[in-house]
């Protein structure tokens, strides 16, 4: 049964990183829940808010410096 628990660890592990990385190189943002899209929405899939606008990468810039 350790098996099975150790492979299921390491599969949510990779699932998480995935999103992740897709989450950071997504180009949209709903201001209402924070969910982060590759495409423009009239309104968030998630919420349903029409706060959906570009991701500011002037924000993310900043950061880093």
């Amino acid at each position: 049964m350790g098996l099975f628990n150790k492979i299921g660890r390491n599969v949510e592990q990779f699932k998480q990183t995935a999103t992740d990385a897709a989450n950071e190189q997504a180009d949209y943002e709903c201001r209402a829940c924070g969910s982060r899209l590759h495409t423009d929405h009239e309104e968030c899939p998630e919420c349903g808010a029409n706060e959906v606008y570009p991701v500011d990468d002037s924000e993310s810039e900043d950061d880093e410096a």
